[in-house]
């Protein structure tokens, strides 16, 4: 296999790492670096899987996924986006990533081209690599309002490339996709005959005002378009490793191919549990999307107020997107400064982009109460004092 220089260790983890380590030298750790959401997977799922094992659903099920649950899942996008998926065109995959990267292994070719929206999520360029070594990555790079620049995506765009992967509600900044930019980067799409691979995992955590458009609702597209999405962040599944695939049965077909030989099959009970994610009342999100909101209208006030700190609300999803240039020093120094001075664990915007070296990531996935500390004691923070 070929590691290109993509395929490198997540920033991402490596922060987390630092931080566990402190933290068991007994040093105060404030962690807003992971993001993974701060409640209590819903009991229906934890008594369905229970269930599940008990009644033993412990061996092989389908290598595309349960029939039960791809059903459920078409009829809950057909019912979202007015479309006409079958189970034949759901696969259930261990995690999103999975799902992204046998999309993308489905599709890629030698020397194709992919195109990002920077700044993506970390593992993206590794995913793209390891799926085709020789497939060349062009960025397209948000404007500093995290607005999509057009004239750089429609520059992007050539008769090479054979995709573009988007996530929207987007993760590091939260911004999300008007429905405009979602119709421009369609009719790029269509014009050079290209796929689109859409991580549209954040959908549920939209706050008041703004939509998420997503790309299931265009049936014109259906045949170029693979979304992926689960539960990790919805749900609070992040230790479940459950994801999906729903799009062009051809693409589809191919991934359970890779699936096959990789995987055989996503865990057969956990699968099973997830059904019951369709048959019950998503009560909680309401509640969770009007938390977050208070965190960060709280955060995004204090933060602006702080010597080193820029940064602008998020749409969406629960991470902060900060500009540190200020400090006058790159992200890895910065956060490295930061963590081990006042115990507050970041990410470095470099992992987003080469782009964004300038930028820090704070998740606010985490109670308000750490929320404050950590404004409390940033207060007091003096890089290179």
């Amino acid at each position: 296999m070929i590691f290109a220089k993509e395929v490198g260790e997540s920033l991402t983890y490596k922060f987390a790492q630092a931080a566990n380590e402190m933290k068991a030298q007994g040093k105060e750790i404030i962690s807003l670096g992971l993001g993974e959401p701060d409640f209590k997977t819903p009991d229906y799922v934890l008594d369905a899987t229970v269930k599940a094992m008990n009644g033993g659903f412990t061996h092989y099920s389908a290598t595309q996924g349960l029939p039960e649950l791809r059903k459920l899942i078409a009829d809950s996008c057909n019912k979202a986006y007015g479309s006409d998926y079958t189970v034949n065109d759901v696969i259930v995959t261990p995690g999103i990533k999975a799902a992204v990267y046998f999309a993308l292994a489905a599709v890629l070719e030698p020397d194709d081209e992919v195109i990002l929206i920077s700044p993506y999520y970390v593992s993206y360029p590794a995913m793209v690599k390891l799926a085709e070594p020789t497939a060349k990555i062009v960025n397209v790079t948000l404007r500093e309002d995290f607005t999509l620049d057009r004239e750089m995506l429609k520059a992007a765009f050539n008769k090479r490339t054979k995709a573009i992967l988007v996530n929207s509600p987007n993760n590091p900044t939260g911004t999300v996709l008007s429905k405009e930019e979602v119709e421009l980067i369609i009719a790029l799409a269509e014009e050079n005959d290209a796929y689109i691979i859409s991580d549209e995992v954040y959908e549920k955590l939209i706050y008041s005002g703004y939509t998420h458009t997503s790309f299931g609702l265009y049936g014109n597209i259906k045949n170029r378009l693979v979304i992926c999405n689960g539960y990790s962040k919805s749900h609070a599944m992040t230790g479940w490793r459950l994801g999906y695939a729903i799009g062009a049965n051809s693409i589809i077909a191919k991934m359970n191919k890779l699936q096959q030989h990789i995987n055989t099959n996503t865990c057969t009970f956990i699968q099973k549990g997830a059904c019951a994610i369709y048959q019950n009342e998503a009560s909680h999100i309401a509640g969770y999307v009007s938390e977050l909101e208070k965190r960060i209208g709280f955060f995004d006030t204090e933060l602006n107020k702080l010597d080193y700190f820029a940064g602008i609300k998020p749409k969406a999803g629960f991470f902060y997107f900060a500009d540190i240039s200020a400090a006058g020093v790159d992200s890895n120094t910065f956060c490295a400064d930061l963590l081990k001075k006042t115990g507050i664990a970041s990410t470095p915007g470099i992992a987003f982009g080469p782009e964004w070296d300038r930028y820090v990531r704070f998740s606010f996935a985490v109670p308000m109460s750490t929320l404050e500390r950590a404004i409390g004691l940033m207060k007091n923070y003096k890089y290179g004092k």
